[in-house]
């Protein structure tokens, strides 16, 4: 059985469903929850997205509604063409009876550009009721936001996204808009990559945004809660970027603050006991294939009979080639289903040598009739040369935690690799831990390369005294190592 299912390059948010909900439930003394969900699907000048939104804020907001600490209440509006200050009234209209301690999470999911402004890359959301339309850009959604009171978590799907707080690009900003202790931004996307849509067999639009899916699983019972790492019934920001960076490939979900602790997301050991989703539990046991490694391995648990597929993806001058997929199925018993256990695959790559160098997605797939339905999307890296990576650090000159800055750095390097990158102070201790043997991703950035960002803490969670401080870094390949170091970074107090 061969079975082709394409993925739609498009620069995207999710849309919404326009309605109001007030939630039932408790919430934490002195703390409530609420939600403003916005979005469109119809365009004047992009391609129309429907059903796609529609999906995604449907999905998100079954998922929300299933937080322990219960919403409030839930604001979503779909293809609504709104300016700064329409955006700013809808946003105190919803979200305005906050108090210090509250949250309000904010989803926005339209088509994401990418503009040029005042010598800086600059993200705005393309707003539409198929008539009209209108952007609102990464200023607009500040100002429209910043009155809030109480935390404002921020979650941008979108292409282009990560460009709103300056991360996943090689400008080694310290700070954005948002930087300080009322916003927390989850973002879909590096500042220069796409976002894409699930399409069904016929590449018409019949899911969502690949990343909400993922999200929503990793929040919602059907997921298991998967993105709750250490399985404490919380959900922190620091988790579910890792469960969306694991299971959402294709670009890589940025994070401001680094390893934020809040919780987004809590659930009791009740919920724990029902259905769990068709897939969890996945592992890639060979994130970075090697010289002469041929096959991507992994497992994962099968919680109920199901059709399975795989596809592998392969990267091609930055793009990703979903119109011709390396499609696989996985043998069943019983008409095709396999049986709920354990499984563990191997996938043996197409082709060989140095056309296999670089990046490729792989797809799980359940089928059902003649619907599909993606369950992951992980990225793999595969490096089949012994070159020289060409390691490389360049950094910022400064930087202030206690006004929420984060040192950036961007890592050039030449292909792929696997790399463990550490802070050192002045005297060459050991400070911080940013990456440890891992896998890179591909960021769409010219020359080719790696961001990561210190928030100024120490491995064991204090803030690191003020002073100069360097990121090493160091990848394997082929036997040998190979090492760089940026130049010194000043942490200042203020």
């Amino acid at each position: 059985m061969r079975a082709r299912w394409l993925l739609l390059f498009l620069c995207l948010c999710v849309a919404a469903l326009p309605l109001s909900h007030a939630a039932g439930g408790t919430v934490e003394a002195g703390s409530a929850l609420r939600a403003l969900l916005i979005s469109s699907d119809r365009f004047v000048t992009m391609p129309e997205t429907t059903p796609s939104s529609f999906n995604n804020v449907v999905n998100l907001r079954r998922a929300l509604l299933e937080d322990a600490r219960g919403y409030r209440a839930i604001r979503a509006t779909a293809n609504q063409a709104l300016d700064a200050g329409e955006f700013a009234a809808l946003a105190r209209e919803a979200l305005g009876e906050a108090r210090e301690g509250d949250i309000s999470l904010i989803y926005l999911s339209s088509h994401g550009l990418l503009t040029l402004k005042e010598g800086r890359m600059n993200f705005a959301l393309l707003l539409s009721d198929g008539v009209r339309e209108t952007t609102l850009d990464t200023r607009a959604i500040y100002e429209g936001l910043k009155d809030i009171k109480g935390i404002k978590v921020l979650i941008l799907d979108a292409c282009y996204s990560g460009a709103a707080i300056h991360k996943g690009d090689e400008a080694l900003a310290v700070a954005s808009l948002f930087t300080g202790d009322d916003f927390k931004v989850l973002t879909s996307t590096g500042a220069r990559e796409p976002s894409i849509l699930w399409t069904g067999p016929k590449g018409t639009l019949s899911g969502g945004s690949y990343f909400a899916q993922a999200m929503v699983q990793g929040l919602g019972a059907q997921g298991s809660f998967a993105a709750d790492a250490n399985r404490d019934g919380v959900v922190t920001l620091a988790e579910l970027l890792r469960h969306q960076r694991l299971y959402y490939g294709a670009s890589s979900p940025q994070l401001y603050p680094e390893g934020d602790p809040l919780p987004v997301f809590t659930y009791t050991a009740e919920q724990m006991e029902g259905d769990a989703g068709v897939i969890t539990d996945l592992v890639l046991n060979n994130p970075l294939l090697g010289q002469e490694e041929q096959e991507v391995r992994f497992s994962y648990t099968l919680n109920q009979p199901a059709r399975v597929a795989y596809q592998l993806v392969y990267q091609r001058q930055e793009s990703w080639r979903f119109d011709v997929p390396q499609s696989i199925a996985q043998p069943g018993e019983n008409g095709g289903l396999a049986a709920p256990g354990r499984k563990e695959a191997a996938l043996r790559l197409a082709g060989s040598g140095a056309f296999l160098s670089g990046y490729l997605l792989m797809l799980l797939i359940t089928v059902e009739e003649d619907r599909a339905f993606p369950q992951a999307l992980p990225v793999l890296a595969v490096r089949q040369g012994g070159e020289d990576p060409g390691l490389k650090v360049n950094a910022s000159p400064a930087f202030a935690p206690s006004r929420g800055e984060e040192a950036a750095f961007f890592i050039q390097h030449d292909g792929p690799l696997a790399l463990t990158a550490v802070i050192r102070d002045k005297a060459e201790n050991l400070v911080a831990a940013l990456l440890a043997d891992s896998p890179t991703r591909p960021l769409h950035l010219v020359p080719e390369g790696t961001t990561v960002y210190w928030n100024g803490l120490t491995r064991i969670g204090e803030p690191a005294p003020p002073g100069e401080y360097t990121l090493h870094v160091s990848a394997l390949v082929s036997g040998v190592a190979y090492t760089a170091e940026s130049q010194p970074v000043k942490l200042v107090e203020r």
